[in-house]
Order: structure tokens, then sequence, then C-alpha cells
């Protein structure tokens, strides 16, 4: 069985070189006889064409000899009109001049001559040739030779006296036709019936070369005379009118016409009317041949199978003919033709040994696929898995013997049955419900999953089913499973133990945190009130020990919520200067304490506005850079980002943190970001530290979808780096304060200017913002009442919201545009939704201008001023600027850090109100009171379930959280306003009832960090 296998493969179909020459034999000798009859059936069908084409051609030509032979008699009987229409005879020049007028050389080419001959009696004889020799129409010196021939006396004559054109030396002119007997005969005939005569017999004409004519007559009676009765016809008989035509010159006329050239007719008068038979007789006489010299007889029977040859009869004007038409084949064939046998040859040869050839390869797959199936059973039968194929009718296609051994039925019992009729219904449809979503979706899947055993044990199975396709659609499924049962177990004791570990770890950290609190504690009291220099010492050391100790702990803390999957990333709009200053704010003082300066690099390319958790970013970068200030004894630490691609969704950014201090070798770089660990253990006694904070960078790293690195050369420094990809910022956030050109607000000094808000809260915060660089504001609360207002007065400017109440701003901003007495107003959107396409339903809906909520006073100043630049000082109220002494202002602040930027922004908050200490409380407690309001209202809209009141209350307390920096606030808000497409109620009950518990931290967190900032001198 062992050599059968590999023997099989070697040669799967045949088994011996012999055996496939034998088979090429017998397709090849198929192949030939095949071309062969095909060949031979081409060319009958290529000669049968050729006769067809042959057969029209002959009967053209047929057509074309009948239809020449008539329109010559019709030039006869047009002659003999003539005559019939003249009271007089006609004379010698009028018959010319009609003749003339036929231009029989060009209209009538085969004709030789029309000719006229007159009846006379013996007695008439002497009257008649004086008469012809004294004719003077045509030869001014008549005819005096003139004399009728044959000599001598007969009792009448038919004389030849018109002819046109003369014929060369005249031998006709004077001929008498009745001296031939066979001739008159044919005259005598055509006289006693009226019609047309013809002669069979051809005449030889040896001018201008030797040729066959043959001739045509009519008898001509005097005019009026009456022809009932042969005795009548007699009577009135004057003669008869004829032509003569070139045989030669008929037939060639005829052939010139034809479409195929080479083809040769001979003409024979037919000497047995009425036999019907179609061949040249011996009887026969010939009228015309190509050659003129050939005799067909002589012809080889080889020459003549080249030929085509056909006999056909032309009857016109009582003539009566045989035309034998003969051409070569070769002249008939067309390409086609021509090639069309050998192509066939080719095809029939070519054809069959491609079908022989699929045969051949039908057949030798089928053998090869059964030894092939021989093959993968006895595989499939010896893997340790359960192998099965299913198709869409819930059969099976295929077991192995593994799967049929648990079914507890062989195989061959198993295939073609239903799985509800081998297991129980409920089992079937659970595993049908998992096959089908493979059928449905066409995807893999993989997954695990228990079976019981007839026996009643339990296994765990992991089972990988990927779909069949067959002609693009899935026709089957194929499940393979690995019994894990065992891999099952010792993943359970392994999570039990990881979990126990982090449980402890958890345990450990929270009950060490309560009295290290306690300490720092009464440290940080006990120092406000110790005066002895070694007390104070003692204290500090305590202080800054059980500091460093804390921080210790929280590691161990994020480390095991980590380890346990309950660290939870934020997603919040954030600056990266704000994140940078924060870093700034606490290693700071550490960096200046050792002599180390801090520097900051943020690329050009990379957006300052992003959205993630920036609380793990700045973590991970105080890690690193703590990391690098305690490595390092002089030069700078250098905190870089930069952008390594960007989609425009969002972008991933590269964060590095550069030192000169000891650096590492390329071995302690492999041991890095492992847990507990330090690249040598010997830095844990002169720089402290227990490595675990590279761990942790190195998994929030990975969970905001980046990756972390280091670089370092032993004595040169080091970089460590890690990536996140960030989102595009929602909203536009303000950098800081900056400071205010003085010539913005000389422009916007003076100027009178309506706010259209429908928020409490930002009128005032936009009123008092403005009327700080001494413009007048007033304030409508709705569209509506912006309009009554701009009816009534000219405004320099109008700030208009988007959303509001009664009117809206676009449709308020539509209607300013489409009144004469309002067109020209200088209209300026104030929005919370900085999309793109937000601005461009701005823009369309008429406003100039467009700034985003929360409003920072910088922006919406220059704003203001760019706009009202371009516009002249007739409209509203405004002044002369002041000089720039009296137009004094506080935007030139400095940022506040905050402790919490998630919870409370004091960057958006000092931002919105130039870094005034004053202002930033008033209106930090005025949000309180209005979200207080707006909560209160939020909950009435939803017992109503009242979902736009809902969302237009998210909107609007939106922009008051964002304006004060309460940024997760308006997180919460942005997902209210987000619910007006598909509101879920209870969804939002949960949401305002968070935003009820995160106001009153809020409500702490304000009171805190402001009074801190106050108690600083801020």
């Amino acid at each position: 069985m062992n050599e059968a296998i590999p023997r099989s493969l070697r040669n799967p179909v045949t088994g011996g070189a012999a055996s496939r020459a034998l088979l090429l034999g017998a397709g090849l000798v198929l192949s030939m006889i095949v071309g062969a009859l095909l060949y031979m059936g081409a060319l009958r069908t290529s000669d049968t064409d050729a006769r067809m084409r042959f057969d029209g051609v002959a009967r053209s030509a047929q057509y074309s000899l009948s239809a020449r032979v008539k329109t010559y008699a019709d030039v006869v009987r047009g002659m003999q009109a003539v005559f019939r229409t003249q009271d007089a005879t006609l004379s010698r020049r009028q018959f010319h001049e009609y003749i003339d007028a036929l231009d029989l050389a060009t209209n009538y080419p085969a004709i030789e001559n029309a000719n006229f001959a007159v009846y006379l009696r013996d007695n008439e004889r002497d009257a008649f040739i004086a008469s012809v020799r004294a004719d003077r129409s045509l030869a001014p010196g008549g005819h005096p030779e003139f004399d009728i021939n044959p000599a001598g006396r007969r009792p009448y004559y038919t004389v030849l006296t018109y002819l046109a054109p003369m014929p060369f030396g005249g031998p006709q002119f004077g001929a008498d036709m009745s001296a031939k007997p066979a001739v008159d005969r044919v005259l005598g005939l055509s006289r006693d019936t009226g019609r047309l005569g013809a002669s069979g017999q051809g005449i030889l004409v040896r001018l201008p070369t030797p040729h066959i004519s043959l001739g045509m007559r009519m008898p001509v009676y005097r005019t009026g005379a009456p022809l009932a009765s042969l005795e009548e016809r007699r009577r009135a008989y004057l003669g008869s009118v004829g032509i003569s035509f070139s045989v030669p010159a008929l037939v060639r006329g005829a052939l010139n016409e034809l479409p195929v050239s080479g083809v040769e007719l001979s003409l024979y008068t037919d000497t047995t009317p009425g036999a019907g038979t179609m061949e040249v007789e011996p009887g026969d006489t010939l009228l015309f041949n190509e050659d003129g010299t050939l005799d067909r007889s002589t012809i080889s029977a080889e020459e003549r199978a080249q030929y085509i040859e056909t006999v056909l009869p032309v009857e016109s004007s009582g003539l009566r003919w045989k035309a034998q038409f003969r051409v070569r084949k070769n002249d008939l064939y067309t390409t086609f033709d021509r090639y069309f046998p050998q192509v066939a040859m080719v095809t029939g040869f070519a054809g069959t040994m491609l079908i022989y050839a699929l045969f051949f390869t039908l057949y030798s797959s089928r053998r090869s696929a059964v030894e092939h199936r021989a093959l993968l059973d006895s595989v499939l039968n010896s893997v340790d898995a359960h192998v099965y194929m299913k198709d869409r009718e819930r059969r099976y296609i295929y077991v192995n013997a593994r799967t049929a051994e648990v079914m507890g039925r062989p195989a061959e019992e198993i295939i073609g049955q239903l799985d509800s009729d081998l297991m129980g219904k409920h089992i079937a449809d659970m595993f049908w419900e998992q096959d089908q979503q493979v059928f449905e979706h066409g995807m893999r899947q993989a997954g695990q999953g228990e079976f019981v055993l007839p026996d009643g044990e339990v296994r765990h199975l992991w089972t990988v089913k990927v779909p069949v396709r067959v002609d693009g659609q899935v026709a089957a499924v194929i499940g393979l499973s690995t019994d894990v049962t065992e891999l099952h177990a010792l993943k359970a004791q392994a999570d039990a133990a990881n979990k126990a570990k982090s449980n402890f770890l958890s345990n450990m950290s929270h009950e060490i945190r309560t009295p290290m609190n306690s300490i720092i504690g009464m440290s940080h009291l006990a120092l406000k009130t110790v005066t002895h220099p070694k007390q104070r010492d003692y204290l500090e050391k305590i202080f800054h020990s059980s500091q460093h100790l804390l921080g210790i702990i929280n590691d161990i803390l994020d480390f095991s919520k980590i380890e346990a999957g309950k660290l939870d990333l934020e997603v919040l709009d954030f600056d990266i200067d704000t994140l940078m200053q924060n870093i700034a704010a606490q290693l700071g003082d550490v960096a200046a304490h050792k002599g180390l300066a801090l520097e900051f690099d943020i690329a050009p390319g990379l957006s300052h506005q992003l959205r993630g958790d920036p609380l793990r970013l700045e973590q991970v970068l105080l890690n690193f850079t703590s990391n690098a200030i305690k490595f390092s004894e002089n030069g700078a630490v250098r905190i870089g980002a930069h952008c390594l691609e960007e989609t425009e969704s969002g972008v991933l950014v590269r964060f590095e943190v550069r030192d000169k201090g000891i650096g590492m070798s390329r071995d302690e770089l492999a041991d890095l970001f492992q847990s507990f660990h330090q690249a040598d253990p010997s830095t844990t006694r002169k720089y402290g530290g227990t490595g675990l904070g590279l761990v942790i960078s190195k998994q929030l790293a990975e969970l905001m979808g980046g990756d972390v690195g280091a670089e370092s050369e032993r004595g040169k420094g080091s970089t460590f780096w890690f990536t996140a990809r960030l989102g595009k910022c929602s909203t536009f956030l303000p950098s800081g304060p900056q400071q205010v050109q003085q010539s913005v607000l000389d422009e916007i000094d003076g100027a009178y200017i309506l706010l259209v808000e429908d928020n409490i809260f930002s009128q005032q915060v936009g009123k008092e913002l403005l009327e700080d660089v001494h413009a007048t504001v007033v304030i409508a609360n709705n569209g509506s009442e912006a309009l009554d207002m701009m009816l009534k007065e000219a405004f320099d400017c109008v700030l208009m919201d988007v959303q509001m109440p009664v009117m809206d701003g676009f449709e308020a901003t539509r209607m300013i545009r489409s009144d004469p007495r309002m067109a020209d107003s200088l209209v300026i959107a104030m929005t919370a939704n900085a999309g793109k396409e937000d601005r461009e339903r701005c823009i369309e809906a008429g406003m100039d201008e467009f700034v985003t909520k929360p409003i920072a006073p910088n922006v919406l100043f220059e704003t203001i001023a760019r706009c009202l630049a371009s516009r002249p000082r007739r409209l509203g109220r405004r002044r002369t600027p002041q000089p720039a002494a009296q137009a004094a202002t506080r935007m030139t602040a400095a940022p506040l850090a905050s402790s919490d930027p998630a919870m409370l922004d004091m960057v958006a908050l000092s931002t919105t109100f130039g870094g005034n200490p004053a202002k930033m409380r008033k209106y930090a407690f005025m949000f309180l009171d209005s979200a207080r309001d707006g909560l209160a209202e939020l909950g009435q809209a939803l017992d109503r379930g009242d979902r736009e009141r809902v969302s237009d209350l998210g909107h609007r307390i939106k922009s008051s959280a964002r304006a004060v920096g309460a940024t997760s606030f308006g997180q919460m808000c942005l997902a209210l306003e987000n619910m007006r497409g598909n509101f879920d109620q209870a969804q939002a009950r949960e949401l305002v009832a968070r935003m009820h518990a995160l106001l009153r931290d809020l409500e702490q967190h304000i009171a805190q960090e402001l009074t801190v900032q106050q108690e600083g001198g801020v």
C-alpha cells in the first residue's frame, strides 16, 4: 500500500509511456480522418457555390443575348413603321437620315447596316435601274454604274437599294436577294405573314475581318392598303426592310456585361427545334467561338475537370440558338472558396484534437480526483479533528472518520442525511444558526462551543467554518472542530491566577494608599507650622518619600486595571499646545533644579487641535520626560510631536522625548517595556524607580491604536517614542489668549452691533466682550425679533446664532437678503457646528462670515473688524476710532493651567474671557446656574417625550459649557444634540442623570480651581 500511492501519484491516468503514446496516436488518426472529411465536404461546398454562381452568370448572359436580339428586332420594326407612316415611298435621303439618327455605332454596335430592298417585276426593271442611276440625293453624280446583280432576267426582283451605312466596296448595292432560293423563301414567308423573318444561317463577311453575320427582315406594304388577306398583302407588298448584325459583336457585348471574367461562349444554330435537348449535336452549326479554331473534342478529361460548362437556349424574334458557356472553376472561386477547404481541414483536425484532449483531460481528472479523494480521505481520517461539510438544505455532504465515530454511525449512513435526523432538534438548530451565518455573509467564522458525547461527557471544541463557493454563490460550508478541552481547562486556571493576582495588587494598593494619604496630608500640615530646621528637614524627606511611594502605588493600580481590562479611554477635544504646557508646568521646576531645559517641537504639518484622551497622552509623556530628566545631568530634554499619516477622520501622531543622558546598550534596549524591569538594576539604587511606568506607557499607547519604542546609545542619550491614533477635533478650540492688534480694536470701537442669541448666558458673554472693546450691543432673542429691530434702525453688524426658537438664523438671514431695506447688512454667523457643510450652509443662506462657538474673543474681534473695514462708515452709530492710548484691552493675559482639563479647561475659560479672573469666576458660576435651569427643562422635555426640545436644549447648554471650558459636560450635551435623528428616551434619561452628577462635581471643581487661582494672585 505504501508503494501503490506514490506510483499512482506519479502516473495517475495511464500508468505507462506506451499507453500514453497509443492514446495520442489514436487521437491524431481520428483528427486526421475528421479533417479529411471536412476538407472534402468543404471542397464540394465550394464547387456547389461556384456552380450556382456560374449558373447565375450563364443565365445573365442568356438573358442579355435574348434582350439584344429583341432590341435589334425592334429596330427593324421601327424602320417598317417609318415607311408605313409616309404617304409616298420613303426617299433614299430620308432613309439615311433616319438611320443616322439611330446612331447605330453607339446604340447598336453589333448592327453592321440597315437596308431596304425594293420588290419589282421584270417589266419594271429598266425603269427602276434608270431611276436609281439618276438619283442624286446622296451622290452628286448619281449612280451611273448601278445595275441589278446577278445579271439576267427573272420574273421578279428584290433589290437592295437603300443601305446605311454603305458597305465596303458596295457589292450589296443592287443585289437581288430573291436570286437565292433559300432567301427568297424566307422573304416570301415574311411577305405573306407580315411577321419578322430571321435568317437561321450565317453569312461569312470577310471585311473588315472575317466573321459570321445574320440578318432580320420585315415586309413593307403600301400605305393605307388593306392587309386582311394573303392576296391583299401580296398586292400591297413594296419590299422589305432589314438589318445585318455581327454575331461576334453581339456575343462580346453580352459577355462584357458579366460580373465574372473568363467566361467563354460558343454559339450554335439549333438544327433540331422541338427536340428538347440542351446538348451541342453534330448537326448544329457553329456561329461563334471565342478563338475560332478550338475543337472542343480535343480537350482532355483532366483539363475538362477544371471547367464548368452548361448549354442554354437563346430564343428571340424567330432565332433559336444554343449557347455553350464555359469557365474555369478558379475564376469563379472567391477568396473564401479557395481557402475554405484548407481551413475546414485544419479546423476539423484542431477541433477534434481539442475535444479529444478535453475528454482525455476529463477522464484523467476524474481518475485523478478519485485517487486524490482516496488520499484526502486517508489524511482527513487520520487528523485529530472533526471535519464535515453541509449544504444549504442542512444535509451532510462529507464527514471524516472522527466525526462519524462521535455520531456513532458509519460515514456512509451520515452522508445525505439531515442534521436534525442525526442529532436532537435543539442541538441541530443551534449548530445550523452558526452555519447559516456563513451561508448568508460568506465569511469565515471561528468560535468555541461545547459538545456532549453519547456517554454524557462535555467536550470543548474550537470550530472554524468556511464557505464553499460555486459560481459565486455559497453552496456549502466546511467545518473543522478541534478538541480544546484540555486547553480550556488550562486557560481557566491561568485566568483565575491572573485575576487573583490583579485583585491582590488592587487590594494591596488601596490598602497602602489610605495610610499614605494620611502621611502626606499630615506632613503637609506639619510643614506649615514647624520652624526647627532639623525637624523641617525630616518632614520634607517624609513628604517627598511619601509622594514617590504614592506614585509607585498609582502605577500599580493602573497596571492592574489594564491587565483586568477595566481601563477605559476618554474621547475629548483637546489642544496639543495645552498638552505641552501641562508638561512644562508639572516638570519645568524639576528640570530647572537639575539645570536642564525643556524644549518643545510641534511639527508645522500637525493640527494643534485633536480628539482623544489627553490625560493618558499626558501620562505617557510625563513618564518619558521624567525619566529623561532623571537620567540626564546637563543639556536639554526635547519633547516633540509630528504627523506620520493623515486621513479624513484622523491622524497617526508620533510623540518622542530626546535627552543627552546616560543612554543604554542594545541589550538593555531589548529588555525595556517589560513588567517590573529596568535596563540596569543598579540604576534603581542611584536613580530610583520600578520600571513599571514604561510598561504602563506601552499598554496605554497600544490602547490608543499605536506602538512604543526607544533608541539609545550608551553615554550619548536616548529617544523614547510612542504613537497614537487620534481623531480630528470636532470643534475649533482656542489655543490660548493672544494679543489683539490695536488696528482691530480701533475698527470695532464705536460699532453698533445687533447680537441675535437665544441663550441668556451667551447673550451676556457676547455683550460684555464687545462692550469691553467699546462697541454698543443690542440683543435680540431670535430671528423674528432681529428683523423687527433691523427695520426700525440700522446696525453696523449682526451677529446671528444659527439654531434658535421661533425663527432660526438661516431663515432670518434669507429674509434679510430678500428685503431691499436690509439686503446690504453685514451678517456674521455664530454656531457650535464647525464642519465644512455647516460653513457652506451659512454662506448659502447669505451670511457674510462664520465664527464658531465657544467664541475666541480675538477671532471674533478680527472677523468683525475685517468685515467692517470693507464697508462704508455711514451705517449705524459708528464713531471715529479713538487713539490707541484710549483703546485699552486685557486680552493679553497669560493662560492658566488646569489640574483636570477634562473637567474644567482653564485655558479655554481664560481664552474666552481674556484671562480676567473676575469675569472667569463670574461666568463660571453663571454657567452653573444656567446649566441647572437647562437640566430642569431637559427633565420636563423627557417627561413629555419632546425629542426636538431635548436636542435643542443639548445644543444650547453645549455652547455655554464649551465657553467656560467644561469639556466633559459639553460632550454629554453634544450626545443629546446628536439624538435628533435617532432618539432613545432611555439612553437620554441615563445621559441626563450622568449630567446631574457631573454638574455637582463640576461645581466643586470650579469653586476649588478658581479659589486657588484667586489665592495665587491671578
